[in-house]
């Protein structure tokens, strides 16, 4: 996280006769003290003393001008050092207050590039929080947390990766897949090529285990089904998911060799990348005396 640099520097004490001398020195004093706290990321004094200089110096206008004009332009940038400074320390609850806060003081002043950083501050609050949950193995906070995100930030290919990989640590691997899908297309709009290729994986991966678990429970429709979706997303790497093709197609037609002939050949004829196994379809296509 970048932190703020404040454009602050020390103001010399004025020389002028008037019975408000003293509230106006203290305004400046003030004001010095407040770039010694900003280098020292001490915001909290920082923006005590700078709402406290800046009443006195729209009360006191003599000799004052030039703390009041710095102030207005410096306290929206003490805001968003605080809740910069609370998010990099992983200060979640702290730091959505206070880029609120940063946005209200900014608009105030009528600073337009600050509320746009505050505002846009916020999805990456909760982005950040989703990491940190994903981490402590949290994975429905996780969800909730890039829930949040997304809901200000709908173009966020990161937020619906770590969300889809959340849902699959939770067993969700349907609600995953969607979600992973999802990233795959808003990553790819947003020149996230690497994302979309992480997501892509997972969703290879995804199927490619519900491929190997209906092979061991012998669900071989659900094998050559999985098989299919995984190869529909990685047409490149393909021996063990084409494998798992015809081994399904060809276990199936076994399986109906003396139920339902015609049903039989079908599936026999789409064995035809495994040489072993089309060489096992091949004799059961003879025996069935298949055209």
């Amino acid at each position: 996280m970048k932190k703020v640099v404040l454009t602050l520097t020390l103001i010399g004490l004025f020389s002028f006769n008037s019975y408000s001398q003293d509230e106006a020195n203290k305004a400046i004093d003030l004001y010095n003290q407040i770039v010694e706290d900003a280098k020292s990321e001490n915001y909290a004094s920082a923006i005590a003393k700078a709402n406290e200089a800046y009443t006195i110096a729209k009360t006191v206008s003599e000799g004052t001008e030039e703390v009041k004009a710095n102030l207005e332009k410096i306290i929206p940038q003490l805001y968003l050092g605080k809740a910069k400074k609370s998010l990099t320390d992983s200060k979640f609850e702290e730091a959505l207050t206070e880029f609120n806060e940063a946005a209200a003081e900014a608009k105030k002043f009528n600073n337009a590039e600050i509320v746009q950083d505050a505002v846009e501050s916020i999805p990456k609050v909760y982005l950040a929080q989703g990491d940190d949950l994903f981490k402590a193995n949290d994975f429905e906070g996780a969800v909730a947390a890039f829930d949040k995100a997304l809901a200000i930030d709908t173009a966020n290919a990161q937020a619906y990766f770590i969300k889809g990989a959340s849902l699959l640590k939770l067993g969700k691997s349907e609600e995953a897949v969607a979600v992973l899908e999802k990233t795959v297309e808003i990553a790819n709009a947003t020149d996230k090529t690497s994302v979309a290729n992480s997501a892509t994986t997972q969703i290879v991966n995804i199927y490619t285990r519900a491929a190997a678990e209906a092979q061991k429970a012998k669900k071989w429709a659900d094998v050559v089904t999985n098989a299919e979706k995984a190869l529909s997303y990685n047409p490149e790497k393909t021996t063990q998911l084409l494998q798992l093709v015809d081994l399904g197609n060809l276990q199936q037609g076994a399986a109906l060799a003396n139920s339902n002939k015609t049903k039989a050949c079908q599936f026999l004829k789409k064995v035809k990348n495994d040489a072993k196994l089309k060489e096992n379809a091949t004799q059961y296509l003879k025996t069935l005396g298949c055209n």
